[in-house]
C-alpha cells in the first residue's frame, strides 16, 4: 500500500501544479473553474526541476524552494488577475493605469466601509497568499525529491518535453492544432504589462491628441439661455435597452418617465453612441463628450489634462451661463476642475449630506439634484445654468439603492424617508450572484429621479441631456457585450432638438439600434445642433 502513496502523490502534484496555472473564471463572479487544459509554464517548471536535479544531484533547501515558490506564486497571481478582471470588469487590467487608482479606491472603500472591513478583506488575501505559498512549496518538493530517482526523472522530463514539443508544433504549424489544448501562458500576461508601462514611462505612447485643437465656433443662441443639464448616468448602457429580461422590468420606471414627457409637454430624442471604455473609468467618457477627442487610454486623458484645449463648459461660459459640476461622488481634490474651468464644483462635502448613508457613495443622486436645485436652480436673478451632473447611486457595486421619495422637499430635511422603506443595510454590498437584480434597481431608481426633475423644472423649459458614461461591468451586461450608451436629449421647445432628429436620432426613449458613432461626435452635433447658424445650415442641405 505505501508504494503507491509515492505515485499518488506525484501524480497529485503535477495536478496541482497544472492546475494553478491553468484554471479559469466562473463568469460572471471572482471565482474559479478548472478545464481540461495544460500549462506550459507548468511544464517549463517541471524540466527546470529536472535538469537542475541531473546537474547537481541533490535536492534544494527551503530558502530556495520558497524563493520559487513566491515567483510561481505570482504567476498564481497574475492568472487570476488576467481571467477574472475581464469577467468582472469587461476589460483585461493594465497596471499602470489602474494601479494609479488604488490609493483613490481604497480612501473611498476605509471612509464609507470602515476599518474593520477593509481589514477583514486584507486580512483574508494574506492568509490565501500565505496557504498558496505553503501549498506550492510543498509540491516544488515532492518534485524535486522525485526527480532524485533516475527513472523518475526521465520520465518527468520526457512528459515535460513532450508537453512543449506538442505546443511548439502547434503554435508552428497551420494544419495542426495542439494549441487548443493549451491554456494561454500567464507569461503573455506579464509581457503585455511590462511592455506597456515601458512605453508609458519611456513616452513611447502615441497621445494623438489634435495639435493645435480643433476648435468649434458655436454661440449656443438655439438654446435661447435655457438652462442645460447634461446628465452622466454612471454605468447606463445599452445593456437597459438591448436585453429583453431588463426592459421587462425596467418598465413601470420607463412608463413613468413617459408620461412625465408626455404631462409636461416634454420632446425627446434617442440614439446610441460607442463611449471609450467599459464597466468602469468614467472619467474618459466625461472627458470624450466634453472636449470632442476620443480618450480612451489614461495617458491621453492625462495629455489632455496638461492643455487649454476648450470644452463645453467653455462654451457655456462664453456664452454667458453659470457653469456648474455637480460631482456627489468626489471626496478629495480634483485637479482636472481647473482644466475644465467650472464656476462652481459642487462637491460631496459641499453637499452637506445629512441623511442615510447608502453604500460606498453615501449620498442619493435625489439629495444632490434637490440640494443643488434648491440653491442654484430656483434663483430667478442669476445667468443660465450650465450642470454637468455625474451620478453615482447607479455605481458599481449597485447596492443598497435609496428609496426613490416623490417629496422633493423632504428629501431635503433630516428625515427624508420613512423607515420602512430603508433597505436593511446601508453598508456597501457586493454580491455577483444578484449584482443584475441590484443594477436594475439602481437604474430604475434613476429614471425614476429623471421623471422627477421633469416634472420639477416643467416650467423652466430647460434642455436636459441625458446618457451613459459607460456599459455596466461584464457581470451584469453580459459575454460579449458592446461599449454603447443609450443618449437622451429632452426639450419642451420641439425645434430646440430638431438637430438631433436631423442627425438620426429617434423620437421618443426608444433608440433605433443603430449607433451614430463615437461619443466624441455627440460634442460636435451639440455645438453645431446649437448654434444659430444651425438651421440656414439646415436649409441648405
Amino acid at each position: 500500500m505505501r508504494e503507491w502513496i509515492k505515485p499518488v502523490g506525484i501524480v497529485a502534484a503535477l495536478i496541482f501544479l497544472n492546475t494553478s496555472l491553468s484554471f479559469h473564471n466562473v463568469w460572471p463572479t471572482p471565482w474559479i473553474t478548472v478545464r481540461p487544459e495544460i500549462s506550459v509554464e507548468a511544464a517549463v517548471i517541471l524540466l527546470c526541476i529536472c535538469v537542475y536535479s541531473a546537474a547537481f544531484a541533490s535536492s534544494v533547501g527551503p530558502k530556495t524552494r520558497y524563493l520559487v515558490a513566491t515567483l510561481l506564486l505570482l504567476l498564481v497571481i497574475g492568472r487570476y488577475v488576467d481571467v477574472t478582471a475581464p469577467s468582472l470588469f469587461g476589460r483585461p487590467v493594465y497596471l499602470y493605469w489602474d494601479v494609479q487608482h488604488v490609493p483613490r479606491v481604497v480612501a473611498m472603500i476605509l471612509d464609507s466601509a470602515g476599518r474593520s472591513f477593509v481589514f477583514g478583506v486584507l486580512l483574508l488575501i494574506v492568509v490565501t497568499i500565505i496557504g498558496l505559498l505553503f501549498g506550492l512549496s510543498q509540491i516544488l518538493r515532492l518534485l524535486w525529491e522525485a526527480s532524485q530517482n533516475p527513472k523518475l526523472r526521465f520520465l518527468l522530463s520526457s512528459l515535460s518535453l513532450s508537453i512543449l514539443g506538442l505546443y511548439v508544433v502547434g503554435m508552428a504549424s497551420r494544419d495542426i492544432n495542439t494549441e487548443r489544448w493549451f491554456s494561454i501562458p500567464v507569461s503573455y500576461m506579464y509581457t503585455r504589462q511590462l511592455s506597456f508601462t515601458y512605453d508609458a514611462f519611456s513616452k513611447q505612447i502615441p497621445v494623438d491628441l489634435p495639435v493645435p485643437s480643433v476648435v468649434i465656433e458655436s454661440d449656443l443662441a438655439q438654446l435661447k439661455s435655457r438652462d442645460t443639464y447634461l446628465f452622466f448616468l454612471e454605468s447606463y448602457g445599452a445593456t437597459v435597452l438591448g436585453k429583453e429580461g431588463f426592459i421587462k422590468s425596467l418598465n413601470p420606471a420607463v412608463e413613468v418617465l413617459l408620461e412625465s414627457a408626455d404631462t409636461y409637454g416634454w420632446h425627446i430624442a434617442t440614439a446610441l453612441y460607442e463611449s471609450p471604455t467599459f464597466g468602469g473609468a468614467s472619467w474618459l467618457a466625461h472627458a470624450t463628450l466634453m472636449t470632442g477627442i476620443w480618450i480612451d487610454r489614461q495617458e491621453k486623458y492625462q495629455a489632455l489634462m496638461t492643455t487649454e484645449r476648450p470644452n463645453l463648459a467653455t462654451y457655456f461660459r462664453d456664452a454667458g451661463y453659470r457653469t456648474v459640476a455637480l460631482m456627489p461622488g468626489l471626496k478629495m481634490l480634483w485637479p482636472e476642475g481647473a482644466f475644465y474651468g467650472y464656476d462652481k464644483i459642487w462637491n460631496a462635502d459641499q453637499l452637506k449630506y445629512t441623511g442615510p448613508e447608502f453604500g460606498w457613495w453615501r449620498i442619493p443622486d435625489q439629495y444632490s439634484l434637490a440640494h443643488f436645485y434648491d440653491v442654484e436652480g430656483t434663483d430667478s436673478s442669476r445667468n443660465p445654468l450650465f450642470v454637468f451632473f455625474a451620478t453615482i447611486s447607479s455605481h458599481m457595486p449597485f447596492a443598497p439603492i435609496p428609496p426613490y421619495q416623490e417629496n422633493w422637499d423632504r428629501i431635503l430635511s433630516y428625515n427624508p424617508y420613512d423607515e420602512k422603506l430603508l433597505p436593511l443595510g446601508t453598508g456597501p454590498s457586493v454580491n455577483p450572484k444578484t449584482a443584475r437584480l441590484a443594477y436594475e434597481k439602481a437604474i430604475d431608481y434613476e429614471l425614476r429621479l429623471l421623471a422627477g426633475f421633469l416634472r420639477k423644472t416643467a416650467f423652466q423649459k430647460p434642455v436636459i441631456i441625458v446618457l451613459g458614461d459607460h456599459q455596466p461591468p461584464a457581470l451584469v451586461s453580459g459575454r460579449g457585450a458592446s461599449w454603447l450608451v443609450p443618449v437622451h436629449v429632452f426639450a419642451r421647445d420641439e425645434a430646440t432638438i430638431e438637430p438631433f432628429f436631423q442627425a438620426g436620432f429617434a423620437r421618443g426613449f426608444e433608440p433605433t439600434g443603430l449607433t451614430l458613432g463615437r461619443l466624441n461626435g455627440l460634442h460636435e452635433l451639440i455645438l453645431k445642433g446649437f448654434d444659430s447658424s444651425w438651421r440656414a445650415q439646415a436649409d441648405e442641405k
